[in-house]
Protein backbone atom coordinates (compact mmCIF):
# COMPACT_ATOMS: atom_id res chain seq x y z
CA UNK A 1 0.00 0.00 0.00
CA UNK A 2 1.29 3.26 -0.96
CA UNK A 3 2.10 5.91 1.89
CA UNK A 4 -0.34 8.31 0.18
CA UNK A 5 -3.40 5.71 0.24
CA UNK A 6 -5.70 5.82 3.54
CA UNK A 7 -7.23 2.88 2.56
CA UNK A 8 -7.06 -0.58 1.52
CA UNK A 9 -8.25 -1.84 -1.80
CA UNK A 10 -11.25 -3.28 -0.42
CA UNK A 11 -11.92 0.31 1.77
CA UNK A 12 -10.24 -0.72 5.05
CA UNK A 13 -8.16 1.49 6.46
CA UNK A 14 -4.78 -0.14 8.25
CA UNK A 15 -4.64 -0.48 12.29
CA UNK A 16 -2.62 1.65 13.84
CA UNK A 17 -1.40 0.82 17.27
CA UNK A 18 1.19 3.77 18.65
CA UNK A 19 1.42 3.06 21.79
CA UNK A 20 2.66 -0.58 22.96
CA UNK A 21 -0.75 -2.03 24.04
CA UNK A 22 -1.75 -5.44 24.59
CA UNK A 23 -3.06 -5.93 20.78
CA UNK A 24 0.44 -5.59 19.62
CA UNK A 25 1.82 -8.21 21.68
CA UNK A 26 2.63 -11.35 20.62
CA UNK A 27 2.10 -14.96 22.18
CA UNK A 28 5.92 -15.33 22.68
CA UNK A 29 6.41 -11.87 23.37
CA UNK A 30 3.97 -12.11 26.40
CA UNK A 31 5.22 -15.70 27.46
CA UNK A 32 8.94 -13.86 27.27
CA UNK A 33 7.23 -10.81 29.45
CA UNK A 34 5.36 -13.58 31.79
CA UNK A 35 8.98 -15.49 32.45
CA UNK A 36 10.81 -12.51 32.98
CA UNK A 37 8.35 -11.34 35.99
CA UNK A 38 8.77 -14.68 37.14
CA UNK A 39 11.97 -14.96 37.39
CA UNK A 40 12.45 -11.73 38.83
CA UNK A 41 10.21 -13.07 41.25
CA UNK A 42 12.02 -15.90 42.43
CA UNK A 43 15.55 -13.91 42.09
CA UNK A 44 14.09 -11.89 44.83
CA UNK A 45 13.68 -15.37 47.19
CA UNK A 46 17.64 -16.62 46.90
CA UNK A 47 19.24 -12.67 47.41
CA UNK A 48 21.46 -12.64 44.54
CA UNK A 49 22.58 -16.28 43.65
CA UNK A 50 20.71 -15.80 40.27
CA UNK A 51 21.47 -12.02 39.45
CA UNK A 52 23.79 -12.94 36.41
CA UNK A 53 21.99 -15.87 35.30
CA UNK A 54 20.05 -15.00 31.94
CA UNK A 55 16.93 -16.29 30.91
CA UNK A 56 15.91 -17.44 27.07
CA UNK A 57 13.13 -18.70 25.53
CA UNK A 58 13.05 -21.12 22.35
CA UNK A 59 9.65 -22.20 20.72
CA UNK A 60 10.88 -26.06 21.15
CA UNK A 61 13.35 -27.81 22.00
CA UNK A 62 16.74 -29.20 19.92
CA UNK A 63 16.33 -32.61 17.80
CA UNK A 64 18.45 -34.40 19.84
CA UNK A 65 16.70 -33.77 23.16
CA UNK A 66 13.54 -35.52 24.51
CA UNK A 67 10.38 -33.62 24.87
CA UNK A 68 11.58 -30.88 27.60
CA UNK A 69 9.69 -27.88 29.04
CA UNK A 70 13.03 -26.58 29.82
CA UNK A 71 16.94 -26.73 30.64
CA UNK A 72 20.10 -25.12 31.92
CA UNK A 73 23.39 -24.07 30.32
CA UNK A 74 25.56 -23.86 33.11
CA UNK A 75 27.96 -21.19 33.41
CA UNK A 76 31.27 -21.42 31.43
CA UNK A 77 34.32 -18.90 31.87
CA UNK A 78 33.37 -16.73 29.56
CA UNK A 79 29.34 -17.15 29.88
CA UNK A 80 26.65 -17.31 32.68
CA UNK A 81 24.56 -19.52 33.13
CA UNK A 82 21.40 -19.61 30.98
CA UNK A 83 17.74 -21.09 31.81
CA UNK A 84 16.09 -22.45 28.71
CA UNK A 85 12.37 -22.42 27.91
CA UNK A 86 11.17 -24.02 25.54
CA UNK A 87 7.73 -21.89 24.56
CA UNK A 88 5.38 -24.69 22.65
CA UNK A 89 5.59 -27.78 24.81
CA UNK A 90 4.53 -25.28 27.55
CA UNK A 91 1.72 -23.66 25.84
CA UNK A 92 0.92 -26.90 24.61
CA UNK A 93 0.11 -28.38 27.54
CA UNK A 94 -2.12 -25.18 29.08
CA UNK A 95 -6.05 -24.42 28.64
CA UNK A 96 -6.17 -21.00 29.61
CA UNK A 97 -3.08 -17.75 30.99
CA UNK A 98 -3.23 -19.41 34.19
CA UNK A 99 -2.43 -22.00 33.61
CA UNK A 100 0.26 -21.03 31.44
CA UNK A 101 1.33 -19.04 34.02
CA UNK A 102 1.29 -21.52 36.43
CA UNK A 103 3.59 -24.30 34.51
CA UNK A 104 5.97 -21.62 33.61
CA UNK A 105 6.74 -20.88 37.57
CA UNK A 106 6.82 -24.51 37.63
CA UNK A 107 9.56 -25.31 35.40
CA UNK A 108 11.77 -21.76 35.94
CA UNK A 109 11.88 -22.83 39.91
CA UNK A 110 12.86 -26.68 38.75
CA UNK A 111 15.64 -25.11 36.86
CA UNK A 112 16.88 -22.08 39.23
CA UNK A 113 16.57 -24.97 42.01
CA UNK A 114 19.13 -26.90 39.89
CA UNK A 115 21.32 -23.49 39.67
CA UNK A 116 21.17 -22.80 42.91
CA UNK A 117 20.96 -26.30 45.11
CA UNK A 118 17.83 -25.41 46.65
CA UNK A 119 14.24 -26.88 46.82
CA UNK A 120 12.07 -25.77 43.78
CA UNK A 121 9.30 -25.59 46.64
CA UNK A 122 10.72 -23.14 47.88
CA UNK A 123 11.38 -20.57 44.94
CA UNK A 124 8.45 -21.07 43.52
CA UNK A 125 6.18 -17.48 43.17
CA UNK A 126 2.75 -17.44 44.77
Amino acid sequence: MSPSRRHDRHGRSPLLFHAPVPAVRSRAEEFARVAAILLADIRLRVEGELDSVVLTVDDIPPVDADVELGRVLPATRDEPAVIVLHRLPIAQRCTDELDLADLIADVLADQAALLCGRDPDELRPR
